[in-house]
């Protein structure tokens, strides 16, 4: 059996999809369930929600062996979280309820906010952020409303006659989307965004994007594998802080985007690879062009190998101030500064071994846990 990493549904929840892959006798015996849990669920009632679909699905290989003599079927009323109670093929779990059970009508909202403070004799540091989101999705409709803001200060005391060293960093953006869905496997959105970002040169910017998403999968696969192509119109804005080296203090500028992106789970582990492509219209050399990848591989019991990959092309940096960056600025990443390409790895694995049968959990000491008050 392989599941997939759960899905996040319109209500915050999760979708999880077990998918059953028979092997020897009861090979090309493959099933596939999902059970879906609501956003407020805690971790044991997930646990209990996943657990009840497990032992459903693996009835049906018990019901062939001698073991079946001990399977006991108990029906129940139907359970709280939203996907036990559905049927077993599992689709539509999630948007089995009609709007009309639904006293918020789909619509679900979400506010947070984080503050941190830390600093000793010659440093001090203050992280500041809040969000918010609105959204309500669909079989038909998708539409997402969200926005953030974040102040990260840091002040440093290099000599105790002299002024401390400041750094602020300050961004806000607010975003929203609106997708419809095409059956079975087109979609047509659009995309509408505003903000500024210190550390990009912006006192303020919005942009619109519109196009369409093809998924070469029928979207009812897409929790094991999707091959998608999106086509993107972006129309951008932006107000700088400080001239560009482009002689600009505002501009309105036209691009075009185009992203492939194939993501497949499987018994031997996962894939996530995307590449996307950006151009503005008004001058061709200006573009960037994009590389994300995550492999999971299992090479063998207990083993597991994870690459994670990000690369990218950098050739549209309309935003860069024409005068130079002080060296505060440079040691402190207060500015971007100008860059041919930008680029994240990592590689790692994990390799478990020992005994199966210890299910002993103990706290003491914070050790068995997953967090620990001293």
């Amino acid at each position: 059996m392989s599941w997939s990493r759960p899905s996040g549904l319109g209500g915050r929840g999760f979708l999880y999809t077990l998918a059953f892959i028979g092997r020897g006798e009861f090979a090309e015996q493959d099933q596939e369930l999902v059970v879906s849990t609501p956003g407020d669920a805690t971790s044991n009632e997930q646990r209990e929600a996943v657990a009840g679909r497990l032992k459903m699905g693996l009835v049906r290989y018990l019901a062939g062996t001698a073991a079946a003599d001990q399977i006991v079927i108990s029906l129940g009323g139907q359970a709280e979280l939203g996907g036990s109670g559905g049927p077993p093929s599992g689709r539509g779990g999630p948007q089995s309820a009609s709007a009309e059970d639904d006293p918020w009508d789909f619509w679900v909202f979400r506010v947070g906010g984080n503050a941190n403070l830390n600093g000793e004799s010659a440093f001090s540091s203050s992280n500041y952020s809040g969000n918010g989101s609105a959204n309500r999705t669909t079989e038909e409709w998708k539409f997402n409303l969200s926005g953030r803001y974040s102040r990260r200060e840091s002040e440093f005391v290099i000599d105790a006659d002299e002024p401390p060293v400041v750094s602020l960093v300050e961004d806000w953006h607010a975003s929203s989307l609106l997708v419809k869905s095409l059956p079975p496997q087109w979609s047509i959105g659009a995309r509408a965004g505003t903000g500024a970002h210190s550390r990009l040169n912006e006192d303020f910017r919005w942009n619109m994007a519109s196009g369409v998403e093809y998924n070469f999968v029928p979207y009812s696969e897409s929790s094991r594998r999707a091959f998608k192509v999106q086509a993107l119109l972006d129309l951008r804005h932006s107000d700088y802080t400080e001239e560009t080296v482009y002689l600009a203090t505002s501009e309105t500028r036209a691009a075009a985007s185009l992203t492939a992106a194939v993501n497949q789970i499987q018994p031997w582990g996962r894939t996530t690879v995307s590449l996307t492509g950006s151009q503005y219209l008004h001058d061709k050399s200006l573009y960037q062009v994009s590389m994300n990848g995550f492999v999971q591989l299992r090479l063998f019991r207990g083993f597991s190998l994870n690459v994670n990959g990000f690369y990218s092309w950098v050739r549209d940096q309309l935003f860069l101030p024409a005068g130079a960056a002080s060296s505060e600025e440079i040691l402190l990443r207060q500015l971007q500064l100008e860059t041919s390409f930008n680029y994240f790895t990592s590689i790692g694995f994990s390799y478990q071994f020992g005994s199966i049968f210890n299910k002993v959990v103990n706290p003491r000491f914070g050790g068995g846990g997953r967090s620990f008050f001293f």
